[in-house]
């Protein structure tokens, strides 16, 4: 009784939405399972049974522990043509089916996901620039740092995720945001054709002038249709020559007003070229002792510039300052002091997401925030590994394009946040969500009118698919998931059709 997957039953009594998350669980050991594989396969694919010690070796691990899916066989594919024939024999054989790339997706949704086959995309992982044609073209694994490894040497550049780590795909196909978001808004945006094995089996070239209706959805929501094995991007001349400016800062928890008034002023007026972002966390050391607020600026233009537009918070006397100019390509190594090459590209890490969009600051709102955080953590050390992260782009890049040109629904967001906690072992796991819960939950409270929003890489699971992807866009979504992915093959990843729904 291994692999579960879910079955289309299409009858007078259940509507396609109803069908696609009914379950069975399939009979096929294994081994057979390995077997059929092996037998279908071109000789270079590799097959392996997750209870040999070379799926360990070999394989790309999941980021997070939390939530995991779980796996019987693993599958590298070595040609466009394995992954079709992946996908057709777990069709046909009622067995779950996930592929992955870079393996740093934080939702626990994915947990759901029993005894499937993992295709592990990593034979698809070139990347080729033309700075001529302006265009680059990427295989279905390609990270974020070989993507700026590769554009950097050719003078270019495009919206990349700050972990360099995360897969350039999978990012896409969120819509994928980053510190040059401000100028090209989401990397779905740049996004030009997207060659993808569709739920149905097809093999298709998709861009805005095939299969329109799909290429829509796949800058947003693309992995809710299928496998992305080879994308092409519009790349861009790079902005001062290369090079950025990158400032971190530390604050005292007891300035989080004015910090947060700072952030308000410039989300009227940030420029395109300025990135921001906090992390809201608690300090243990002697000097500190509570909560403290780093912050780190990242400006595509000279230092002298750079320094000027954030002299408002250098005003603020910061307890820590490091500026200096980089290599773009170098940020996430710099950034944060380097914090998230130490911490957010490590495997293995039991980690608690939850996250939210804001698209208002309210200043009053996060200050009782930030007390909330306070009061939690000062009494259970368990909490001060939690911590509110904050990523703020001007609105130039995301108003570059209409927003009904994508699934990508959150142009008018403020600042993206993730509420995150990191366990020591899942026995803090409990209380991690519980705080996560809350924390997102207090935020919401200042956000006016608006629904639940958060970017589809920073949500829970928990989310109703209308947070994910807006009420405004879910219906043509979920017309379009009958269309390409009629067995709901591609449900796992914070799908556009809800897994908890009832036959």
């Amino acid at each position: 009784m291994a692999a579960l997957r879910p079955l289309l039953f299409l009858t007078s009594a259940l509507t396609f939405l109803e069908a696609i998350i009914c379950v069975v669980w399939a009979q096929t050991s294994p081994q057979t399972i390995y077997d059929d594989l092996r037998a279908i396969l071109s000789s270079r694919s590799e097959v392996v049974l997750t209870e040999d010690p070379t799926y360990t070796r070999d394989f790309t691990p999941r980021y997070n522990t939390a939530g995991e899916p779980t796996y019987i066989v693993g599958v590298k594919p070595a040609l466009v043509t394995d992954v079709q024939r992946v996908l057709t024999y777990a069709v046909g054989s009622n067995i779950s089916f996930l592929a992955t790339g870079g393996g740093h997706g934080y939702s626990s949704s994915l947990g759901r996901m029993e005894g499937g086959i993992n295709v592990d995309l990593d034979m698809f992982s070139t990347v080729q620039v033309d700075s001529d044609a302006r265009t680059m073209t990427v295989g279905g694994a390609a990270r974020a740092d070989q993507v700026a490894t590769a554009l950097q040497a050719a003078g270019m550049e495009i919206p990349v995720p700050q972990c360099p780590c995360v897969g350039f795909s999978g990012a896409t196909l969120g819509g994928g945001i980053g510190p040059y978001s401000g100028l090209y808004g989401p990397i779905s945006d740049s996004l030009l054709s997207v060659e993808m094995v569709t739920g149905d089996g097809r093999l298709l070239n998709v861009s805005q002038t095939q299969h329109q209706d799909l290429f829509y959805a796949v800058k947003g929501a693309g992995f809710n249709y299928g496998v992305a094995t080879s994308l092409t991007y519009r790349i861009y001349p790079a902005t001062n020559g290369g090079q950025t400016m990158n400032a971190d800062m530390m604050f005292s928890g007891s300035l989080n007003g004015s910090v947060w008034e700072l952030a308000k002023q410039f989300a009227a007026t940030q420029p395109k070229e300025l990135s921001i972002g906090f992390s809201v966390r608690y300090s243990s050391e002697p000097t500190l002792n509570g909560i403290i607020i780093t912050a780190n600026f990242i400006y595509a233009g000279t230092q002298d510039a750079g320094v000027a537009l954030i002299q408002p918070f250098l005003d603020l006397q910061p307890l820590y300052l490091n500026i200096s100019t980089v290599m773009w390509k170098n940020i996430p190594a710099v950034a944060n002091n380097g914090a998230i090459l130490t911490v957010g590209c490590k495997p293995g890490v039991y980690y608690v997401p939850y996250g939210l969009n804001l698209y208002q600051i309210d200043v009053q709102n996060l200050i009782s925030v930030v007390n909330y955080m306070d009061d939690a953590m000062t009494t259970k050390p368990t909490l001060r590994r939690a911590s509110v992260v904050w990523q703020q782009y001007a609105s130039y890049g995301f108003n570059l394009q209409a927003k009904d040109s994508s699934a990508f629904p959150h142009r008018d967001t403020v600042a993206f946040l993730q509420v995150g906690g990191v366990a020591v072992d899942a026995t803090q796991g409990p209380a991690l969500n519980k705080f996560g819960r809350e924390t997102r939950d207090l935020l919401q409270r200042g956000n006016g009118e608006h629904e639940l929003g958060v970017f589809v890489h920073f949500a829970h699971g928990d989310e109703v698919p209308a947070a994910f992807y807006s009420s405004a866009k879910l219906p043509a979504l979920e017309t379009l998931k009958e269309a390409y992915d009629p067995s709901g093959l591609f449900s796992w990843y914070n799908p556009v059709v809800s897994r908890d729904r009832e036959c």
